[in-house]
């Protein structure tokens, strides 16, 4: 099957960057549903308009990318399917601010100028909205899974709020999280990770490496106030100064690489129900964030995944 990909790369690159008229056939059976080259050039569209920095890689890079891409979307919405007796979207407002934040972080002003991008670059609204949405749901199967299995410790994050004064230090982050199948490729698959990070900058890598459902925007987290961050990344994150990057973190599901993007001093009023309530969260959502990995690779495993 991989010799028949690599041929099948070779021709699709070709024609393509020569534009010419590609034939519709098929690269892979996920189960029932199938992977087209149209399939393919579609989301590579998608790719370089929501992520700029992925024209800095190769094409081949972008060609695998793009089929990570759309593998991962159709095994969660066959698993979403299983899970749903009735598969019918209701919570539009939320589905609002998800659009809204999106439109916003590419520098766009309102919904409408969004549209017309979207349509000047051939990328349908629609389908990006199913994107969003399939998202929403996994995360609830995984909430419904996992919810009652999440440890935090709230007297250990009452500690960590204790030492902390008005001033609150505030990072922005960015994270790859990938696996390794044994343990010696720990350090190997971090200098590659590290090498492409100075090459082409940490959101390309990010797209390239990145497991988490971070990768399609970069990596990026935003940013997280400091009291928001366990003790144990947060000492990780101490240990480098802006722009640099981590040593791999030990994670559940798998190892952490965070680039401390930026960083800066803001002064709050200090409410501790407030800012323990988000550890609190922070904690929880990045255990859910691991569970998601762990499940979809779990999920993956009983996929049939084939080239005709």
């Amino acid at each position: 099957m991989i010799k028949y990909l690599k041929i099948l790369l070779v021709t699709f690159l070709l024609m393509f960057s020569k534009g010419l008229t590609i034939e519709n056939k098929i690269i892979l059976k996920i189960d029932n549903e199938i992977i087209t080259t149209i399939d393919v050039l579609n989301e590579i569209t998608n790719l370089k308009f929501f992520n700029k920095n992925i024209n800095q890689l190769k094409d081949e890079e972008i060609y695998q990318i793009a089929i990570q891409s759309i593998s991962k979307y159709i095994i969660k919405k066959n698993e979403i399917s299983k899970n749903f007796s009735n598969i019918k979207f209701q919570n539009e407002n939320y589905l609002n601010q998800l659009v809204e934040k999106t439109y916003k972080d590419l520098g766009f002003q309102n919904l409408e100028d969004f549209k017309y991008a979207l349509s000047e670059n051939q990328v349908n609204f629609e389908k990006f909205q199913e994107k969003l949405i399939t998202d929403i749901l996994w995360n609830q199967i995984i909430f419904s899974k996992y919810y009652n299995m999440l440890v935090v410790d709230e007297e250990k994050l009452k500690i960590q709020l204790e030492n902390t004064d008005k001033k609150i230090n505030s990072l922005y982050l960015r994270e790859i999280i990938y696996e390794v199948s044994d343990v010696e490729e720990i350090n190997t698959k971090y200098n590659l990770i590290k090498n492409d990070i100075k090459a082409l900058g940490f959101e390309s890598a990010a797209l390239k490496h990145s497991l988490s459902n971070t990768s399609s925007n970069g990596g990026n987290l935003g940013w997280i106030d400091e009291q928001s961050i366990g003790t144990e990344i947060l000492n990780e994150l101490k240990k480098i100064s802006v722009k640099s990057i981590t040593q791999p973190i030990r994670i559940s599901s798998g190892f952490l690489i965070l680039q401390k993007f930026d960083e800066r001093e803001i002064e709050k009023d200090f409410n501790e129900k407030e800012q323990l309530k988000k550890l609190i969260d922070y904690e929880k959502n990045q255990q859910l964030n691991n569970y998601s990995n762990l499940y979809f690779n779990k999920v993956k495993k009983n996929v049939k995944i084939n080239a005709p």
